[in-house]
């Protein structure tokens, strides 16, 4: 079973699983081709969060495949001349200033190096992104819609305003061919040393001079940046909820950790006897609350003692759920710093029971803005996810400070759940700090209410990233649920749409498996 963001992407993973390929090699497969599918989204230019289930071993791997700040890098790097952060949009996320070592490349080789089948060389891997590259892939609504939104920062640079505009300075419009020649280009040169390629050669010299020279905001990132980049193992985080084990990748991506604290939280409640309503809704909201308002210590491990086992420890969840009261709401001031929502997620299974649980991101839509010149891939804007102002009311730095090597503090919280052992969901989603809340909506909805795989990623979402309670249209309209939410204090707003999620789910019992890819986005699922 494979779970994408674009139809085109879940059928050229479906195809290589069908060929004798294993889920690492349909995820690679995956991953490039929504590159040329989904450019304002993921790519080469990016980084990621990777976990993986090895079948015969048993075993959990998480590999942290995220951008790392340049040597250059301060913690001060965002803020202007009066000491207020300078805008996100569009002058912070946009040009050289925002730009991180990409961590995509890296991690794929280490994917195929550790868990390819061996069956497929990386050249055939990459061959259905080659051939939409060169032959032209049709451009979507989601792509057709940011290039409207982002048209005036993406004409400041000449190689993006050459890809995704015609000459006349319009953007392509749905439907469209999107050519990418050099992209395709780039993506041949994966059947040699990729690392030295993207790390030590000509490609990491170009990504270097883009960044240097670029239009907007030029700063200095390196070759030896580039060069010193590598992706770390880490031990995943690991717990429970009602008996369901969870894994998810630890620091420096907040998600596994703030979902986990959360979850554990939601034990002190009897949530299925209260039913889908609004007592349920109101615990969901606060426990997401309390965990939002821890998640503001957090950053990456290697530059600060950060201790998580107390925020995952199920004794302490006691403690803080005992602070939520049952009809009143808590107030609480933990905002969240602007970031981008344009990621991607697939998940796959394959026929030996192998499980793949992948988050990759660009950060913003399109990510800096910048193309590399001959080489026709978006560099990220992930540096922008540090703290823009990085010192506490003391004075002294935040954990998640910029810094030179630095990796920035994630969201992304892509998911592996065991039942007794056996698979029970696979799943993630875009869309920066809400990924959280719209894993945790899903989770719910499948172990406490024992919704279908269905209905668990369809029904109305609601999440609280530390201010408010954001909720979508059909929660938000329903005028019972609403008005309760309202006298008991909750400051709530609407929402269009919360999340994407892409999600595999078991049934032992049934022998079956199924994919569902979320009715909010343009995915599908497909298996055989």
């Amino acid at each position: 079973m494979v779970v994408t963001q674009h139809p085109l992407a879940t059928e050229a993973a479906l195809d290589i699983l069908k060929h004798g390929g294993n889920a690492a090699d349909a995820a690679i497969t995956a991953q490039l081709v929504l590159n040329v599918v989904e450019p304002q989204s993921s790519g080469l230019g990016g980084g990621g969060f990777f976990l993986y289930y090895d079948h015969i071993k048993r075993s959990v791997t998480s590999y942290d495949g995220r951008e790392t700040a340049p040597a250059s890098a301060k913690p001060e790097m965002f803020l202007r001349a009066d000491g207020q952060p300078t805008p996100f949009f569009p002058d912070r996320m946009t040009g050289g200033l925002a730009v991180g070592v990409p961590g995509t490349p890296a991690l794929i080789q280490k994917i195929y190096d550790k868990f390819a089948s061996g069956k497929l060389t990386l050249a055939e891997l990459a061959a259905p992104a080659i051939k939409l590259a060169e032959e032209g892939a049709p451009v979507s609504k989601s792509l057709a819609s940011k290039l409207i939104d982002h048209a005036a920062r993406l004409k400041q640079f000449p190689e993006t305003k050459k890809v995704f505009f015609h000459d006349n300075g319009s953007p392509l419009r749905v439907g469209e061919k999107l050519i990418q020649p050099d992209l395709a280009k780039t993506l041949r040169l994966l059947d040699e040393d990729n690392q030295n390629i993207f790390y030590h050669g000509k490609i990491a010299k170009a990504i270097a001079r883009a960044v240097t020279q670029a239009p907007a905001q030029p700063a200095l990132l390196s070759e030896k940046d580039l060069k010193n980049y590598v992706v770390v193992e880490r031990e995943p985080v690991y717990g429970s909820y009602r008996g369901i084990d969870f894994f998810a990748p630890g620091l420096p991506t907040s998600g596994g950790i703030t979902l986990l604290e959360s979850l554990n939280m939601l034990e002190s409640f009897d949530m299925p006897s209260l039913g889908w309503y609004s007592q349920t809704l109101h615990y969901m909201n606060e426990t997401q609350k309390i965990s939002f308002g821890d998640r503001i210590h957090l950053g990456d491990p290697s530059f600060s003692e950060i201790h998580t086992e107390k925020l995952i420890s199920k004794d302490e969840a006691k403690v803080k759920s005992k602070k939520i009261q049952p009809e009143k709401a808590l107030r609480m001031n933990s905002a969240v710093s602007e970031d981008g929502k344009q990621t991607t997620h697939l998940s796959i299974v394959d026929r030996t029971g192998n499980l793949m649980s992948w988050t990759s991101t660009i950060e913003a839509p399109f990510g800096s803005g910048i193309t590399v010149p001959g080489y026709g891939f978006l560099l990220n804007n992930e540096l922008t996810d540090f703290d823009p102002q990085p010192r506490d009311g003391s004075g002294r730095l935040k954990a998640n400070a910029a810094g030179p090597g630095k990796r920035p503090l994630s969201s992304m919280t892509p998911v592996l759940l065991f039942n007794a052992g056996k698979p029970y969901m696979v799943l993630g989603s875009p869309g920066g700090t809400t990924i959280i809340g719209t894993v945790l909506n899903v989770i719910v909805n499948r172990i406490d209410f024992g919704m279908s795989c269905e209905e668990a990623v369809a029904k109305p979402r609601l999440i609280n990233r530390g201010v408010k309670m954001e909720m979508e249209p059909e929660l938000y309209h329903h005028p019972l649920i609403k008005l309760q939410l309202d006298l008991w204090g909750h400051d709530t707003q609407k929402v269009e749409s919360i999340g994407n999620a892409q999600v595999i789910c078991f049934d032992s019992t049934r022998q079956e498996i199924v994919g569902v890819s979320d009715p909010r986005g343009e995915g599908s699922a497909a298996g055989y």
